[in-house]
């Protein structure tokens, strides 16, 4: 039963924590990761794509200018008599030949001229998007064959940046490869770090929610982050304020509980002590007069002395009664088990039809004042609840240590059962405030098999809840 109050008592500490809200730290980290590190892929590619551009660019440029220079230097001039489209044709087929130029010969009517070319391996073309980003403007210039007065073809030299727009693109799809490691990495070491706070804030978080279910003697340990050590430090320094607030809560209590004790048995002492013998002698009185009435043949009158009688008998019996109810205990000051034994004795002595029997170990830990007094009070109704609604034939009476620190005090009998729900009576309410103000739990009448059952579970004071004078 101890299990199932902790688990309601969790249950109920869920239900009023608040629910989370705001976006979760793992989807924020994953994806501002992401975001920062997709801008910096573009700010990567968008430089190598300019470097390589201008790269480009000038290699074509410079290739260019050699070829025409090495073609106009090396071409006869129109005077000279030499085979000019032979040589013409060997100085196309060099150029060709180079990186980054074409040349084209082309006779007089137009016509191409093969060339002496050597044949070239094959070569991986880049995309046609990344050539288009890469590729400069087109330069070409016609350079005449002629020989004099006759022009025999034209040399016309162009830019060709294929080669180097091939080579830009295997650097480009190597880096690619290296930005997509990088970025993996860079998503795995975020995510690390943001699982290690998260665990760090769960086990912070664990701490919290045990002492939120009651548990102000947990502690939230270091969790080597220094940020979230100063966390730490300020719930556990709250945990302790509220611990001493609690403990000096209970205190006054306590303390309130005693004196309505006392007060309860200044009251009795006054009732028995004052309104006692005023009802004994009105009995007294009653009883003379209703002697002389009968010895005058009277019969109303003597009727009427005798009903006088018997509600002077009633006001008698429930004056008695509420001395008894506001009386402690005859044992008082004694141990709680001795109390208990000594309360068991009048039951005994009120319905001698019932057997009760006290379970009480030797070893059983020293309760303080206002634990005593409330536990004897919850052994006092619930028997009194079970003699007057449940007409049991055995009443059991058990006190044993509980989890926690604590004193269990167990009542049963095997008796009609408790009342129906929904007619719960000013005493349960009583011993249920009794036990929350001393920081413990109240089980009602419950059926536990052919036996009614009902428990009050008390912390036993600890060091921290002793008063000092």
């Amino acid at each position: 039963m101890e299990a199932t109050g902790q688990i309601a008592g969790v249950r109920q500490a869920d239900e009023a924590r608040p629910r989370p809200h705001g976006v979760a730290l793992r989807p924020l980290a994953l994806g501002g990761a992401t975001l920062a590190w997709l801008a910096i892929f573009a700010i990567v590619v968008s430089v190598l794509m300019l470097n390589a551009r201008a790269a480009v660019r000038a290699e074509t440029e410079a290739a260019f200018g050699l070829a025409n220079a090495f073609a106009t230097m090396r071409l006869p001039t129109a005077f000279e008599r030499r085979d000019m489209m032979a040589e013409a044709r060997q100085i196309a087929a060099d150029i060709e030949s180079q990186r980054h130029v074409s040349a084209e010969l082309r006779d007089a009517t137009g016509r191409p001229v093969a060339l002496p070319l050597a044949p070239q391996p094959p070569r991986d073309p880049p995309p046609g998007w990344f050539a288009a980003l890469l590729r400069p403007a087109p330069r070409a210039d016609l350079i005449p064959v002629s020989q004099y007065p006759n022009v025999l073809g034209v040399l016309e030299i162009r830019t060709d940046p294929g080669d180097e727009i091939a080579e830009a693109w295997a650097d480009f799809r190597l880096m690619l490869p290296l930005l997509g490691g990088m970025a993996l990495a860079v998503l795995g070491v975020t995510m690390a770090i943001t699982g290690l706070v998260l665990r760090r804030l769960g086990v912070l978080g664990a701490a919290l929610a045990r002492m939120r279910a009651g548990d102000l003697a947990v502690r939230a340990p270091q969790t080597g982050l220094a940020e979230l050590g100063q966390l730490s430090d300020g719930v556990n320094a709250l945990a302790s304020h509220l611990a001493r607030e609690r403990a000096e809560n209970r205190r006054l209590q306590g303390r309130m509980m005693t004196l309505a004790e006392s007060e309860r048995a200044r009251i009795a002492s006054d009732l028995h002590d004052g309104v006692g013998p005023q009802l004994f002698a009105l009995q007294a009185a009653i009883d003379q007069a209703g002697e002389r009435a009968g010895g005058a043949a009277d019969p109303a009158l003597a009727g009427a002395l005798a009903a006088v009688s018997r509600h002077a008998a009633a006001i008698r019996a429930s004056a008695r009664a509420a001395i008894d109810d506001l009386r402690l205990s005859p044992a008082e000051g004694a141990s709680l088990a001795e109390m208990l034994q000594e309360l068991l004795f009048e039951f005994a002595d009120m319905a001698p039809e019932v057997e009760f029997a006290l379970d009480a170990p030797q070893d059983l830990p020293a309760a303080d004042e206002a634990a005593r007094v409330a536990l004897f009070r919850f052994v006092r109704e619930s028997v009194l609840n079970a003699l007057r609604h449940a007409r049991p034939t055995r009443v059991g009476v058990a006190l044993a240590t509980a989890p926690g620190a604590a004193l269990l005090a167990r009542v049963e009998d095997d008796g009609a059962g408790p009342r129906p729900a929904g007619r719960k009576g000013l005493g349960q309410a009583g011993m249920r405030d009794r036990a929350s103000a001393l920081g413990g739990d109240y089980t009602p009448p419950r059926r536990d098999g052919t036996m009614t059952v009902t428990e009050c579970r008390l912390p036993l004071a600890g060091p921290q809840d002793q008063e000092t004078d």
